[in-house]
């Protein structure tokens, strides 16, 4: 009877510990999967998640980069508004980067239309830019709210100098001097860290405009920083009024790290309506 208690005991035991071993077993797997295969993998577990959530996530294409997959993403609630948008970057992409600048664009899930947003643009810095103290090596992700043609017409030197009107200007922010050609006039925020004396660069935010108008939102995330794994939010500092109206607009950005499914997230989020 003892011995069978015993071997009763050892197999409850089994039980309980079965679902760990067998979450184990997967992360062990998936390790080994090809990048395009973890991303599916990744869906899959997010669509299960989402029902008790009442959200709904839509991508884009997906994009090979270093050993991994970049994608965009929309969340939307079941009513139809848009959660959050971003990117969300597999942790193999880190793996194998370019020893060179490398920008491509995203394409944005059409169920984004309640938002300014057009695509989204990802640059590798690998030697950081100027001003001096970004010279680190990081990412850019423009968030446009304007096409890829317009983007391309950004050539006039002019019409980068033309500021959107102070009404429009984000609280804290000011325009840094000349322009990015095919990109637009970078404004920084007067409280950013890197600006205070002795601050250092690790995730910023900024803004961008050209010929009057505000065109991009830009989180900047050090390689460094993202090696940290952490899971932070932050503010997006907001103008008096809005050029833009009768769409959904982020307050906030979040930067964060899945250990389960072995990638980061770069996500506007908290949204308000604007009129």
């Amino acid at each position: 009877m003892k011995k069978f208690l015993n071997n009763e005991i050892t197999f409850g035991k089994l039980l309980y510990i079965f679902p760990f071993l067998l979450l184990l077993f997967t992360a062990c797997e998936q390790e080994n999967l090809p990048a395009t295969q973890i991303d599916e993998v990744n869906l899959e577990m997010e669509k299960k998640a989402e029902k008790a959530e009442k959200t709904n996530t839509f991508y884009g294409p997906a994009v090979l980069f270093g050993n991994g997959v970049v994608r965009s993403l929309v969340t939307m609630s079941h009513e139809g508004d848009p959660v959050e948008i971003g990117l969300k970057m597999s942790e193999k992409v880190l793996d194998r980067l370019p020893s060179h600048i490398e920008e491509f664009s995203l394409e944005i899930h059409k169920k984004a239309d309640k938002l300014p947003f057009d695509h989204i643009d990802l640059g590798w810095m690998v030697e950081g830019h100027e001003p001096f103290f970004y010279e680190f090596p990081h990412f850019d992700i423009h968030f446009y709210m304007i096409s890829e043609e317009e983007k391309m017409e950004i050539t006039d030197d002019e019409k980068a100098e033309i500021l959107p009107e102070l009404q429009y200007w984000p609280v804290s922010y000011f325009p840094g001097p000349g322009y990015e050609l095919y990109m637009g006039k970078h404004w920084l925020s007067e409280d950013a860290p890197e600006l205070e004396e002795g601050g250092l660069f690790s995730q910023t935010f900024l803004y961008g405009s050209y010929d009057g108008a505000f065109i991009f939102l830009e989180p900047m995330i050090t390689m460094e920083y993202l090696q940290e794994r952490l899971d932070e939010s932050f503010e997006i500092p907001q103008p008096e009024k809005y050029q833009v109206s009768e769409v959904f607009y982020p307050t906030r950005y979040r930067i964060s790290y899945d250990e389960t499914k072995k990638e980061y997230r770069i996500v506007l989020f908290d949204m308000i309506w604007i009129d």
